[in-house]
């Protein structure tokens, strides 16, 4: 049976969550839709996962998010590695800060002792230094990656671990505080919208998690200019680095993303074009501008829409039937959707941590203070954590946190 290839996914992030009850306890997890997530999480939706079910520990937020990744294969990579930063191989043995405990375990019928290796307790503290060193990975760095916070005391906490240490992220990984904007007094919603859709549009792009736009929606003007190109008369476009046919039928071609620029260029023209600019050795392009209107355009966003038209031209037919409608407006009736026919099968985090495990002491939050001392503490915890190279027999799984099926 052939595979479809699936498009690159609009949006797919890792995230932190962090009980509001208790804020030592702690869990890693990735998903598509966050809002969606948060909300199984907490109870409000079917669906979440065991570790976070504990009404005692309800409610989580999502303090931060590691977004951008082009496939869910890709995100859980990423989250295997933060939730096991004591073994991954992207972070060295030199610089590893997480460092597995020795536990021993005596049965009680034969008075024997069995020693292994588990999994150091991680405070919030801990998670935030071990995302700064995967970042800086040379595996994950050259990826298009973005860091949210929703939590301003986390973000304050970020910076001054950041400030801390030597080594420093890609400044092309963006770091943003994307706190929810004042509303004001919500206005009453029309009679032709139901509530849930108005609010969904209020909130899109307004910053904290409700504010992400998880759909295709934003990309609605660029797959209209593409398919006015496929569907047009007979003149053919030229490719405006080359110079020469572009063959709309045939070819992989890209269209400009700015909203009143028609474009098109080569696929390899355009990717070339990039690396010069950044005067990369790299195969792949991060980002360059457009040669007619020299707008800056990420390349990891012209890949979704070229994905998108060659993978999936259902789901492309489908947001040009609502193209007189807003980008928010389009976002807000997918949501909707989505969740009324209840279309994902959720899973289990296979990867998170558990938060009777995620740290003992009450009241974490991972301090400007502390955060001065925890160098000093974790290189005296280095010197006394078992060698490396003990042999170790683990059987790594990665299963899907949450994935549309």
């Amino acid at each position: 049976m052939e595979t479809r290839l699936k498009p690159v996914p609009a949006f797919y992030c890792c995230y932190l969550l962090r009980s509001t009850i208790r804020h030592s306890s702690l869990y890693i997890g990735s998903s598509p839709h966050p809002a969606r997530r948060l909300a199984q999480h907490n109870g409000k939706v079917k669906g979440g996962a065991v570790r976070t079910s504990r009404n005692s520990l309800r409610p989580w937020e999502m303090v931060c998010v590691v977004a951008g990744f082009p496939s869910n294969i890709a995100a859980l990579q990423f989250e295997w590695a933060w939730h096991n930063a004591h073994l991954t191989k992207h972070i060295s043995a030199e610089d590893r800060l997480s460092v597995p405990t020795t536990r021993t375990k005596t049965n009680r019928r034969t008075g024997k002792s069995r020693s292994r290796l588990g999994r150091p307790r991680k405070s919030l503290l801990d998670h935030l230094s071990n995302l700064h060193l995967l970042l800086q990975a040379s595996y994950f760095s050259k990826w298009p990656l973005e860091l949210r916070f929703w939590n301003e005391n986390v973000h304050k906490s970020w910076l001054a671990w950041d400030d801390r240490v030597d080594e420093q992220i890609r400044p092309q990984i963006k770091v943003l505080l994307d706190l929810p904007q004042d509303r004001g007094e919500e206005e009453e919603p029309s009679s032709a919208q139901r509530p849930a859709k108005r609010r969904k549009v209020d909130l899109i792009s307004k910053g904290g998690v409700e504010g992400v736009d998880p759909t295709y929606a934003r990309f609605q003007l660029v797959l209209q200019k593409a398919k006015d190109l496929t569907d047009g008369d007979d003149s053919i476009p030229l490719c405006d680095i080359c110079g020469k046919d572009v063959d709309v039928n045939n070819h992989l071609f890209n269209v400009c993303l700015g909203r009143d620029c028609h474009s098109s260029t080569h696929l390899s023209c355009l990717s070339a074009r990039f690396l010069d600019e950044e005067k990369s050795e790299l195969m792949l392009p991060t980002k360059g501008t457009c040669p007619s209107c020299r707008t800056t355009l990420q390349w990891s966003d012209l890949m979704r829409v070229l994905s998108l038209r060659t993978r999936d031209q259902k789901q492309v037919q489908k947001l040009l039937k609502k193209r007189n409608k807003g980008a928010a407006a389009v976002a807000a009736e997918i949501l909707e959707d989505s969740d009324d026919s209840d279309i994902a099968e959720e899973y289990e985090d296979a990867a998170s941590d558990d938060p009777e495990e995620a740290g003992s002491e009450s009241g974490d939050d991972a301090s400007v203070d502390s955060i001065l001392s925890f160098w000093s503490e974790r290189g005296a915890a280095a010197k006394s954590a078992p060698s490396a190279s003990q042999p170790q027999r683990l059987e790594m799984v990665i299963e899907d946190s949450e994935d549309d099926r």
